[in-house]
């Protein structure tokens, strides 16, 4: 069960409460416009017009009151009542016949009695509506002489809305439209590709790194699935390196294990004479030695990926040293096919690194070079500085490398040539270890070969008084 709504229906929810709100303020605004507009609108109306009845009603032409009185009754929705019976002023004020409902109570009397204007809105009965009036008051010697009364019916909160509806029904129609096609804008460029983004990272966690990225849009979200995509290319490339690691520790494991395995039976079963037991002892020896160093390469290779500057130990040191001591452990392979080495190196080049790392990546490049290259040809190494750093070439004159192979010299396993034999070369890992040691040390690995020609790898390290 899930801890949590989807995100998509959390953006509905929000949709539908956002709705219910606008028709909420809707109805509030409408019944805010009907007390303080219309009804504040016709109150002032009617006061503006019995105050001039009243005025006429004072200056005592009494005609030209009739004439003003008959055109606001006529040219209005109004009513008007003029009443100066002393029974109906004694007492109180009904808006028509005398059988109908009063409609001002002791309190207004009283406000009239003191010369005031006062404000009435009541249900009629006889109406069968609501009424807005206002009631003047026309005083004699500071008595009440008469009352002038202008009413009108005023429409419901109902109907004032009914009135108004079918703009509402239109502007909300619009609004919840524009509204829907946000959400729907929002649901595209953001919820889909969430959710999409989700859904293949769920299939990259199952180790489907094919899973195509179905999005569309042209936002963060879409540089997001880019690196989505980088990542499960990455992943591909890593698991098939994976698969092609096994592949190759099983295939190199099985040869040597094979020789073993064959000699040792035939030294056990069939061999009689010493001579030929020593061959069969001799290969033997040699395979679990490759074997040997196919595993320790593995595990310094692991250690090395694994390994960040501040657990290994730096010191300064003085490079040609490290060159001239792996020229040494290299001699008798040199030796053997008969090739000739040439140094030139710069005596005052410092850097700060491992001396038996060092040693390790110096020894690889020239034991590469030994392999790779034909019996009686020449090998150079060259050590000098460049601005900060100090430059490492060592130069073959060998069958050369292909342009398009050079990019993947230092990936694990990787040979320049498959049909090569194991007694020209290692299994593919030493230059893999090379590029971490030189990635350890802040440096660069570069490559330059030129097919039958020969190949210059070169190393570019900090100088120890520039770091």
């Amino acid at each position: 069960m899930s801890r949590y709504y989807p995100m998509k229906k959390k953006a509905w929810f929000l949709f539908l409460l956002f709705l219910v709100i606008v028709a909420g303020l809707v109805a509030s605004v409408t019944f805010y416009l009907y007390e303080n507009l219309y009804l504040e609108g016709e109150s002032g109306y009617l006061e503006e017009q019995i105050l001039t009845l009243q005025d006429l009603y004072d200056s005592g032409d009494m005609e030209i009151f009739e004439e003003r009185l008959n055109w606001t009754i006529e040219s209005t929705p109004m009513e008007a009542i003029v009443s100066s019976d002393p029974m109906m002023l004694g007492a109180a004020i009904p808006l028509a016949d005398p059988e109908d409902e009063l409609v001002i109570n002791q309190i207004e009397r009283n406000r009239l009695l003191n010369g005031e204007v006062i404000t009435i809105m009541r249900d009629h009965g006889a109406l069968n509506e609501r009424i807005l009036g206002k009631v003047a008051p026309v005083m004699e010697s500071g008595y009440l002489d008469a009352v002038i009364i202008l009413y009108r019916p005023v429409a419901e909160i109902q109907t004032a809305f009914y009135q108004i509806l079918p703009f509402v029904v239109i502007i909300g129609s619009l609004f919840v439209l524009l509204l829907f096609i946000v959400m729907k804008r929002v649901q595209k460029e953001f919820i889909s590709p969430i959710t999409e983004l989700e859904h293949v990272s769920k299939e990259l966690s199952k180790g489907r790194f094919d899973t195509p990225i179905d999005i569309h849009v042209e936002n963060e979200l879409s540089d997001l699935a880019v690196s989505f995509k980088q990542l499960a290319d990455a992943l591909a490339q890593e698991e098939e390196k994976k698969r092609a690691f096994i592949q190759n520790i099983s295939h190199e494991l099985r040869t040597p294990l094979s020789y073993i395995q064959g000699y040792s039976e035939l030294l056990e079963n069939h061999c009689k004479e010493q001579a030929i037991s020593t061959e069969y002892a001799t290969i033997i020896h040699k395979e679990a030695h490759r074997m040997n160093r196919l595993v320790n390469q593995l595990i310094d290779l692991t250690k090395l990926e694994k390994a960040n500057e501040d657990e290994i130990e730096f010191s300064p040191l003085v490079l040609s040293e490290i060159i001239e001591d792996a020229v040494r452990n290299t001699a008798l392979k040199r030796q053997e096919k008969q090739q000739t080495i040439e140094l030139h190196l710069d005596e005052e080049l410092i850097v700060n690194g491992t001396e038996d790392r060092l040693l390790q990546i110096f020894i690889n490049l020239l034991d590469n070079a030994t392999c790779y290259t034909e019996p009686k040809s020449h090998i150079f190494v060259q050590a000098s500085k460049r601005e900060k750093s100090a430059v490492v070439e060592v130069r073959d004159n060998g069958q050369g490398i292909s342009q398009e192979q050079l990019p993947f010299l230092t990936e694990r396993f990787f040979r320049v040539e498959k049909s090569r034999s194991r007694a020209e070369g290692g299994v593919g890992i030493g230059l893999s270890i090379v590029k971490q040691i030189v990635d350890l040390h802040h440096g660069q690995l570069t490559f330059d070969s030129v097919e039958g020609e020969g190949t210059t790898v070169t190393i570019e390290l900090p100088l120890y008084n520039e770091m």
